[in-house]
């Protein structure tokens, strides 16, 4: 498999890894609501101090995001075979930097508790969705894995890794296996069969939180009966679910113009030292 970086000299792969890593991390937090500019979130991981005047937490989720991309990267075929049911738990224990001691919210496990979030439906009033009872919830998931873990066996050609991105997120969120952090745990293991076919990750930008989120719960207003969903093959194939594939392949602009730049500095670098007398 040929990654997005291989040609790059190491320390331009370094640069250009660092940058993917800051983008990819203040986007998912801040569209959490996370208040660190991308400035800040560069800032904070490279020199690993503080923003005056910004909260502790939101430094906390930025190391723990970050440290989740390295996690992914760690989690890619040629390092171990299977993703598991422990991975996921492992990726959430750091991903979710704030921990209170709940037993009904716990870090690291599925939903103990039924959750719930609300929309606005197409009259304009407002309603409550509830997701997946928490009894189904490792059922659902060992399907999740194992189309996970299918779509790592072979490396997809651009169009099957956007569909396949989109697919494992829709069906992530859908699910929503954790009390919290669902949203940051699918924008990261959703990339796993992108990267895995050498491909740079979608990245959701912040900008466009608003018409993500309407997109996703669009979708997921055409599930029947979500709460009591077995079966995620079961999970509907619509214009809907369409209509955030085409939104994704949008969002990988973001990380393939990064990689442009990049290309650019190495081809800059090349003709330099071709010149007579370098």
């Amino acid at each position: 498999m040929k990654n997005f970086y291989d040609h790059l000299d190491a320390d331009v792969k370094a640069l250009l890894l660092a940058q993917i890593r800051d983008l990819w991390t203040h986007t998912s937090t801040a569209i959490e609501g996370n208040s660190l500019t991308l400035g800040e979130t560069s800032f904070i991981l490279e020199e690993g101090l503080t923003i005056q005047g910004k909260p502790l937490k939101d430094h906390n989720e930025v190391f723990g995001h970050a440290k989740a991309i390295e996690i992914i990267y760690s989690l890619l075929p040629a390092q171990q075979k299977n993703i598991s049911k422990q991975d996921l738990f492992n990726l959430h224990e750091t991903v979710l930097t704030e921990r209170i001691r709940d037993v009904e919210q716990p870090v690291g496990n599925w939903k103990r508790q039924s959750n719930y979030t609300t929309y606005i439906n197409s009259e304009n009033k407002q309603e409550w969705r509830k997701y997946p009872a928490p009894r189904n919830t490792d059922g659902l998931m060992s399907q999740w894995l194992n189309t996970l873990n299918a779509g790592l066996q072979n490396e997809l050609t651009r169009t099957e890794a956007i569909q396949a991105y989109a697919d494992l997120h829709l069906s992530f969120v859908s699910i929503h296996p954790f009390f919290d952090g669902n949203g940051r745990m699918a924008r990261l293991l959703a990339n796993l069969p992108v990267l895995n076919s050498g491909f740079p990750p979608v990245v959701v930008p912040q900008e466009d939180r608003y018409q993500y989120k309407l997109t996703l719960s669009n979708y997921q207003s055409t599930i029947q009966d979500l709460v009591n969903l077995k079966d995620i093959s079961d999970l509907p194939k619509n214009s809907e679910k369409d209509a955030f594939v085409n939104l994704c392949k949008s969002y990988w602009c973001e990380t393939h113009n990064l990689i442009d730049k990049a290309n650019k500095v190495q081809e800059d670098r090349q003709a330099d030292s071709d010149r007579p007398g370098f």
